[in-house]
Order: structure tokens, then C-alpha cells, then sequence
């Protein structure tokens, strides 16, 4: 009996059970899991590097707008839609997600304490891939691990971010970045010169010395000299390395002296080295500093003539100096005697000297984009030429048997007379993005001038003439095949020797003909003309020997010379070969 009635009390009826049971089968139905739409993301990731190899074929500024400014963000704002539109994420985390993903970018950027948008062409495709990539490799994954993964990551890259700081960027305009506590490389150098330092400079230039910008001529060729061009076996050996400032200077070489410019921390210096072993011989300073993204400090390069030195800085300051002293015999302002504004780039003009003038280039208002000195007493003469950006050089030539100095610019090119500065003869060929910055070339035995240009506008041939009527400039060709930026070239027997945007290039000048296309270098060059080979000093510190072979690209040798982003020219002078960038210096012995 008590068996039997436990029994039935265990027993309940089926319209009070199934209340209880219903909740329970409904709980027991499974969440449908969370699978995202991955395949348009990786699609935008594969576009996103297909246009970047793509811009390798564009001219420079052109692919280096779209590969390192345009892309970064229009991959971000692709991936935006995507991920809000079409990725099946829930609805809840597709916000927290673009949330997180702003304000990471966000923090990034004001994390940095210069050029802080710059870290973005970095720091969005590093976002942007690695959040697709952990989304892809996870796509088995339960949902709630894909998502903790891509917040880890978030918080990984908001912390090794700010970890970097940018020092300049390069010359696709990525940022160059370092660790935040890695010393600069102007807070490196530790001056060793004594005070009343003295350098026995000769009164004038030796056959194989360089003094000024881009040599004797200017032109960056080096004559009457032969090196042995035989480097898998007799390679250069460097004879000294240091640390030196920033700046974009070059070097000018007389006797056993080399003069440069530098910023160490917020001093503008001019430097004598000796050449023979890198110590430093006396210094002169101004309390200046200009600061700018693709790099801080002087552009220019010094000018040796009668034993003194002509410089200019960034931020306009022309000094003539006693060469073997350093000490100031009297300095000018061209920004103020022009009313130029400061460049974007800063003043990168290196000073012209004539026989009676020191002559600049400024952009200044009012017809005074060139300004010339009296030369002995920094005397104002004569100012003249189109109001225009630009940061090449004045150039002296003799064109149809006449002196004649020429300068281009984003207006074009205008030569003037280097006594008076009335302008001879011009072409107008503006530019409407990026100024110009490589010289003119004179050729066909002072008949013509060849104008580079970025942009993809090309190079342009214009034949020059005089008659009774005056001077004529008239084009001859134009050609896209070559398009240099600010990458200086040479010529040499018939044909010319540069970059088209980084691209080694070679080009017949009398036709505009492109001969070949060799590597990406950036960086500049110099022409050894009695050995037939260009010493080519890479954006990335290499030394590179080619020989001037107008059928084919022909490398005999390369080797690391310094370290860090090179856009200084090179110099060979007396058997030595001087390369230097933003960060160091070194000297090779040529193989005799």
C-alpha cells in the first residue's frame, strides 16, 4: 500500500506538468552562431596591396599620393561598409566595433608630437589587414573568440603605436619612424672642434676638388679624373664614419677640407671637416631651426670662391664666410629683402657665385624670385624673375657663347643676365602640385636646356637662339618617359643619366627617347666622365657603380656605404668618395 501510493503521488497530470517542461524545451533550442561575410574584407585587402604594386608604374607623386595617402583611407572606408553593411556581425557589435576602431586611430594620431597624421598611412593598413587576417584565420571560431581576438589586437597596436615617434618621412612619403626614446640623431653629435680652429684652405679650387653644389660645373660631373671601376676586387675602404646634424646639405671639398651645413638640436652650423680623417675644424652657428616633415634642417650646399664660403640656410639666412675660420664677413636675409614667404620646404637654394655676385634663388614677391649680392660686401645688386615656388638652384651657363644664369621653377625656366638681371629669354611650364627642384642641364654644346618635371608632366627640350630680335626659347620635344622629381641627372656622350621618379633611367636628350629603365634607387648621382660610370648614392645609403652603357643597365658593384634615409648628393674629390645623409658620414679611398 505505501509502495502503491508514493507511486501515484509521484505521478502528475499532464496539465501541470507541461507548464514547467515548456520553458525548458524552448531553452534547449541552440543560438544560431554568429558566421561573417569574410570574403568581400579580404577582396578590399588584396585590392588594397594590388593598387599599392600598381603605383610602382605611375609617376612618383602621382602613385605615392594614391599608394600611401589615398589607399590607407579609402581600404578603411571600404572595410566601414562592409563591416556595417554586409558582415553579419550583430548589429550591436558592428557599432562597438567602428567605435573601437576610431577611436584607436584617434589615439594614434594625438599620441604623437609631430606630424601626427602621417602615422596613419602606417598604422590604418596595420588596422585594417590585421583585424581582416585574425577574422579570417578565426572564422571557425566561436564568435564571442573572433571578436576577443580583434580587441586584443586593438589594444596591441594602441599601445605599440605610441611607442614610435616620426622623424621625417621617405621618399614615397611614408613616414620613417623610430622607437619614442631613441635619441635623435642631431642630440648624437658631440662637437669636437676648439674654439679659434683654423683650416689652411687654399686661396683657390684644386683640379680635383668640388666646391660647390654639384661640382665644378655644377652639373655633377667630375673631369679629367679616372677611377679604377674594377670594385668586385678592388673595392672601396672606408676610411672614416661619424655621426653629423640634420639636413639635406652636400658637401663642398677643397684640399684636404670639407665644408657642409648641419641643425644640431636648435643651431644651423656650418662645419669644416678635414678630409682626411672626419675631425672636425671650426664651426660657425646661428640660433635657428626649421623643421618640416620630409625632414629638419639646411638644404642647401656650401659655395668655396677666393677662399671664402657662401651658405645659405633654411630659413633664409645668406652668410659669406672666412673659409678657414668660419668666422662671418657679412650675412643677409634674403626672405626680408624679397618678401618671400618661408617655403614649405624651406629655402633650399645653393648660392651662385659670378664674378662680381652671389645670386639665389627665393620665390619672393613682386618680380623677385632671384636676388643677387655684391659678393665682397653682401650689398644688395638686383632682383628679378616670375614670383614662383620652387627650390633648385641658380645655374651658370654659357649659352650661344653668352654667360647667362638660369633658374627654374613651378613657373617654368627664365635666364637673366648675371650683371644686371634683366631676363634674356623664358618658357612658361607651370606647376600646379610639386615646384621644381632638379636643375636645368644645358646641352647640345650650349644650343639647348633640358627642364625636368614631376608631376608626370615629363621633361622638355627647348632649343635656345639669338638674333637680331632677341632671344628665343622654343620646344623642341616634351617626354613623359622621364619625369624626375628631385633626383638631379647628368649627361654624358649623347644621352642623359637620372631618375625617372626613383627609377634609374637612361634617355637619348637629342630625341627624348628613353634607352632603359633600371631599378628603384631614389637618392642621387655623379658621372666619373674619363671612366665611363655614375656613382649612384641611394635613398637607402647604398653605393652603387654603373656604367654609363646607353643599350642596357649595366651594375658592376654595390655595397652599403651609411645608414638611414639618403638624399644628399655624393662627392668624389681627390681620390676619396664623401657620402652623408640626416644621421652619419663616411669617407672611402677610391681604388686607385
Amino acid at each position: 500500500m505505501s509502495e502503491t501510493t508514493n507511486d501515484a503521488n509521484d505521478v502528475k497530470p499532464a496539465e501541470e506538468a507541461a507548464p514547467e517542461s515548456a520553458p525548458q524545451a524552448a531553452a534547449s533550442v541552440p543560438r544560431e552562431p554568429v558566421r561573417l561575410r569574410i570574403a568581400p574584407a579580404i577582396a578590399i585587402v588584396v585590392l588594397h596591396f594590388a593598387v599599392l604594386a600598381f603605383t610602382l608604374y605611375l609617376p612618383t607623386v602621382i602613385g605615392n599620393a594614391i599608394g600611401i595617402v589615398g589607399m590607407p583611407f579609402l581600404a578603411s572606408l571600404l572595410l566601414a561598409v562592409w563591416w556595417l553593411a554586409a558582415s553579419r556581425a550583430p548589429w550591436r557589435d558592428r557599432a562597438i566595433g567602428v567605435a573601437a576602431f576610431v577611436i584607436v586611430a584617434v589615439w594614434i594620431v594625438i599620441s604623437q608630437q609631430q606630424y601626427q597624421a602621417r602615422i596613419l598611412s602606417v598604422a590604418l593598413p596595420v588596422l585594417t589587414t590585421g583585424t581582416v587576417l585574425i577574422l579570417a584565420a578565426t572564422m571557425r571560431s566561436r564568435w564571442e573568440s573572433q571578436r576577443a581576438k580583434v580587441l586584443y589586437f586593438f589594444i596591441a597596436c594602441a599601445v605599440l603605436f605610441p611607442m614610435f615617434r616620426i622623424d621625417d618621412v621617405a621618399g614615397n612619403l611614408a613616414p620613417n619612424m623610430s622607437w619614442r626614446w631613441r635619441a635623435t640623431p642631431d642630440e648624437l653629435v658631440v662637437s669636437s672642434a676648439k674654439p679659434g680652429g683654423s683650416a689652411a684652405v687654399p686661396q683657390k679650387p684644386g683640379p680635383q676638388d668640388w666646391p660647390a653644389f654639384r661640382g665644378p660645373a655644377r652639373d655633377g660631373v667630375l673631369r679629367g679624373v679616372a677611377i679604377n671601376t674594377d670594385w668586385n676586387a678592388n673595392p672601396p675602404k672606408e676610411r672614416w664614419r661619424k655621426r653629423v646634424g640634420l639636413g639635406f646639405s652636400s658637401y663642398a671639398a677643397i684640399g684636404n677640407y670639407l665644408f657642409t651645413q648641419e641643425q644640431r638640436k636648435d643651431d644651423e652650423v656650418v662645419v669644416c671637416y678635414e678630409a682626411d680623417t672626419g675631425n672636425e675644424v671650426w664651426i660657425n652657428s646661428l640660433p635657428v631651426r626649421f623643421d618640416e616633415a620630409v625632414g629638419s634642417g639646411p638644404r642647401a650646399t656650401p659655395t668655396f670662391e677666393d677662399g671664402k664660403l657662401y651658405t645659405q640656410g633654411a630659413l633664409g639666412h645668406l652668410q659669406c664666410l672666412d673659409a678657414a675660420t668660419g668666422s662671418t664677413i657679412w650675412k643677409a636675409d634674403i626672405a626680408a629683402d624679397t618678401e618671400a614667404g618661408l617655403p614649405q620646404w624651406g629655402f633650399a637654394s645653393s648660392p651662385l657665385v659670378t664674378d662680381k655676385h652671389v645670386i639665389t634663388f627665393t620665390g619672393g614677391k613682386g618680380d623677385k624670385a632671384v636676388i643677387a649680392y655684391d659678393k665682397a660686401t653682401g650689398t644688395k645688386a638686383w632682383c628679378g624673375g616670375a614670383t614662383a615656388p620652387g627650390y633648385s638652384s641658380a645655374h651658370l651657363a654659357t649659352i650661344q657663347n653668352v654667360p647667362q644664369v638660369v633658374v627654374t621653377s613651378g613657373y617654368g625656366v627664365q635666364a637673366f643676365d648675371p650683371a644686371t638681371g634683366a631676363i634674356l629669354w623664358g618658357n612658361e611650364w607651370k606647376t600646379n602640385m610639386n615646384p621644381r627642384v632638379v636643375q636645368p642641364m644645358v646641352v647640345d654644346f650650349g644650343r639647348g636646356i633640358l627642364v625636368g618635371t614631376a608631376e608626370g608632366k615629363g621633361t622638355r627640350y627647348l632649343q635656345i637662339a639669338q638674333s637680331d630680335s632677341g632671344w628665343s626659347a622654343t620646344e623642341k620635344w616634351t617626354t613623359r618617359q622621364f619625369r624626375p622629381y628631385f633626383n638631379d641627372y647628368v649627361q654624358h656622350k649623347g644621352y642623359c643619366y637620372g631618375f625617372d621618379g626613383d627609377v634609374l633611367t637612361c634617355i637619348d636628350w637629342a630625341t627624348g627617347y628613353r634607352r632603359w629603365k633600371g631599378p628603384h634607387f631614389g637618392g642621387q648621382l655623379l658621372l666619373i666622365e674619363n671612366s665611363d660610370a655614375l656613382i649612384v648614392l641611394s635613398e637607402k645609403g647604398e653605393v652603387v657603380l654603373v656604367k654609363t652603357n646607353p643599350s642596357i643597365y649595366e651594375e658592376v658593384a654595390k655595397f652599403k656605404a651609411i645608414e638611414g634615409k639618403t638624399w644628399n648628393h655624393p662627392v668624389v674629390a681627390n681620390g676619396k668618395l664623401f657620402v652623408r645623409n640626416a644621421e652619419e658620414a663616411a669617407c672611402y679611398d677610391l681604388p686607385a
